[in-house]
């Protein structure tokens, strides 16, 4: 239904930018007025040095518009009454680069002629022709700064077929009386109203169209050449590269870096700055940013030591090697907040966070609890890379960890004992 309504007002407004027919009668044949036309290039379109003194009153400044461009549309008929002759109507379309101080809203827009292209046309046929404007009327002078299309009369052209009411530059009526010309200049100005208003809700229905169609949960690329890496560091094998526009979706914060969904199961990283987030993701952001805040004034541990080392213990993998090394402490005193979940979960949170120094100086990170009820847990840089990238399931990645003693780390393995 949104959509119709849509279509229904933007074919409102387009009706209402269509351009306005003048005619005049000509006591020539139409083969000599369509000859005089052609030689005159009345046919082509032309551009114009400016919009200003061409068209109508626009709800947007003129000075804005530039490259403009008119194309006269141009058809004969017979003319009517005793003189006969071959009836012009001439009407004129032109367009313009609308430039906005927001590119988004830059453009090509049609404007209405305010008559004055349409009279200089009859008026120069005129003289081509070697016949004198109907009343002693100057060249393109009805029109000339008047802001609408002001022809002086009507002409009846009920029985000229696809003809009725066409404004006439003069006639025998005479002029216009100036309470109907005020008429004509209310009423050009409602219509100038009611297109600007139909534009304007037009323009925000489209925007709430946009909105509804889009998924809440995706996050839009702002320039080309954006790297979706593997893992959330600086430096980190770059997947490939993002163009304007692509768009993914959005599983988790990991810092400054979020990650998304690429394609199917593929998974990758990209800055947080580089992309345009929708307002239910902020929200989400936030939320998790006042959780992790929370979280981290609560934490049971906290770093006492960093260091590069040798690896200090026996296990194969890591044995002889250098390591990033965490000595941590705990900083509850109540032991379910410090028993062997809270240990995996804190070392989870370093191995995740851990970017590698440059050159690939360790093979692994190991987290020593200092304390009474302590142990050692060690992963290899392999293990922790895939586990944070979301290619290593966690169960499967403590699977492949060392854990000295065992059931420092694992409930399961206490409870034996």
């Amino acid at each position: 239904m949104a959509t119709i309504f849509v279509l229904a007002l933007a074919g409102a407004a387009c009706a209402r930018a269509q351009a306005m027919p003048y005619a005049r009668t000509y006591p020539r044949a139409k083969p000599e007025v369509d000859q005089a036309l052609k030689e005159m290039g009345a046919y082509a379109g032309q551009k114009l040095p400016t919009v200003e003194g061409f068209v109508a009153q626009t709800a947007k400044p003129l000075t804005h518009y530039e490259r403009a461009f008119y194309q006269l549309a141009i058809e004969l008929f017979p003319g009517t009454g005793a003189r006969g002759g071959t009836l012009v109507q001439v009407s004129a379309k032109i367009t313009a680069w609308y430039a906005d101080s927001d590119p988004a809203r830059s453009g090509y827009e049609v404007l209405v002629s305010n008559g004055r292209l349409e009279f200089d046309l009859l008026d120069r046929l005129a003289e081509k022709l070697g016949t004198a404007p109907p009343g002693g009327t100057a060249r393109g002078s009805l029109a000339e700064g008047s802001g609408i299309a002001a022809p002086k009369a009507k002409l009846d052209l009920s029985g000229v077929p696809g003809l009725s009411q066409l404004a006439v530059n003069g006639g025998a009526s005479g002029p216009l009386p100036s309470d109907d010309l005020k008429a004509m200049r209310a009423k050009r100005e409602e219509d100038e109203k009611q297109e600007h208003d139909l534009t304007g809700m037009l323009e925000g229905l489209e925007e709430v169209q946009k909105n509804q169609a889009r998924p809440l949960n995706l996050v839009a690329v702002k320039k080309s050449g954006t790297p979706v890496t593997a893992r959330p560091a600086e430096g980190a094998r770059v997947l490939f590269m993002a163009s304007a526009g692509d768009e993914f979706e959005f599983l988790d914060a990991d810092g400054a870096w979020l990650h998304v969904g690429v394609s199917g199961v593929s998974r990758g990283y990209v800055k947080r700055g580089s992309v345009e987030l929708t307002e239910f993701i902020e929200a989400r952001l936030k939320a998790q940013q006042d959780a992790e805040g929370a979280a981290a004034k609560q934490a049971p541990f906290q770093i006492e030591r960093e260091e590069i080392s040798q690896f200090p213990g026996d296990w194969e993998n890591l044995k002889g090697k250098k390591v990033k090394i965490y000595t941590v402490q705990p900083v509850s005193e109540v032991p379910a907040e410090t028993d062997a979940r809270a240990k995996r979960a804190f070392a989870t949170t370093l191995f995740k966070n851990f970017a590698p120094p440059d050159g690939g100086a360790v093979e692994g990170v190991v987290v020593i609890y200092d304390s009474a009820d302590g142990g050692i847990i060690g992963a290899t840089m392999a293990s922790v890379s895939e586990m944070a990238d979301g290619t290593l399931a966690k169960e499967d990645f403590w699977r492949q960890c060392y854990l000295d003693p065992p059931e420092a780390f694992d409930p399961a393995a206490k409870r034996q004992n």
